[in-house]
């Protein structure tokens, strides 16, 4: 995974959506515009943006997925599986796949939040976020609310943790593919596809059932839940639920496909 093209590729991608989004904050910080906006309100953990960040959450599936959880789709395809699972246990070889694509998705996702708030602090003020000033769409109804408020820092680690556990989520689904797609290229496509479908559907529910908390719409869509901030509901049971539910989900098939795999 370290010496990966594709993890290098998708990282490069990554940074240079990042760096635009930060170029684009930085030409209203010369003109004067929200000079004195907290960089906690700016940082993409919260808020998609209205710059380069917008086309970040959307290639995220697909950034994620790329960096090396196709590798199991390209082994089945060339015929190296075998050279491996005939020198080491079947085990051993999947739990490593599963373990290594999930940290390379962990990694596109968390460390491009990471470079967002080291970039933005370089012009941005870091004052704690105020309640109540109008700034931010936080409140109650979002991802640790009151942590946001009384501690952004402890705020902004926790959010990078789901972050990675998002990001391992996406690559597991293009695990579990690779299992039946022998094309790697459509495997890297295959969590896009899967996030697009989620949010359709979601829509469509949201539209025929509206499901409403104390008069806010609930949450379903998985895109919306990248980011802590949405303009929905976005509860932490629920963002926890919809990661575990990819893991455990991605996994099962994974394993079971695994399970009875004859390299063939």
């Amino acid at each position: 995974m370290v010496h990966s093209k594709t993890l290098l590729l998708s990282l490069i991608i990554s940074y240079s959506i990042i760096i635009a989004d930060t170029l684009a904050w930085y030409r209203l910080y010369k003109e004067g515009v929200d000079v004195y906006t907290s960089i906690f309100y700016k940082w993409l953990g919260v808020n998609r943006g209205m710059n380069a960040g917008i086309y970040f959450f959307m290639a995220l599936p697909l950034l994620t997925a790329f960096a090396y959880s196709w590798s199991i789709s390209y082994d089945r395809s060339s015929g190296y599986i075998i050279q491996v699972i005939t020198r080491c246990s079947r085990i051993k070889y999947f739990t490593a796949k599963h373990w290594v694509s999930f940290i390379s998705g962990g990694l596109v996702f968390s460390s491009s939040l990471i470079l967002d708030y080291v970039l933005l602090s370089l012009f941005s003020p870091a004052y704690r976020p105020i309640p109540g000033d109008l700034a931010s769409s936080m409140d109650p109804f979002r991802f640790f609310s009151e942590i946001f408020y009384q501690n952004p820092y402890l705020f902004m680690l926790i959010w990078i943790g789901v972050a990675f556990l998002w990001g391992g989520a996406m690559s597991s689904i293009g695990l579990a593919a690779g299992m039946f797609i022998r094309k790697y290229i459509i495997t890297s496509i295959a969590p896009f596809l899967v996030f697009i479908s989620e949010l359709i559907l979601s829509v469509y529910i949201s539209k025929k059932c509206m499901i409403t908390l104390k008069g806010y719409a609930i949450n379903f869509g998985w895109s919306d839940m990248l980011y802590a901030a949405p303009m929905t509901t976005s509860l932490p049971e629920h963002i926890f639920f919809s990661i575990f539910l990819i893991i455990i989900l991605s996994t099962i098939v994974y394993a079971l496909r695994g399970k009875k795999y004859e390299c063939l």
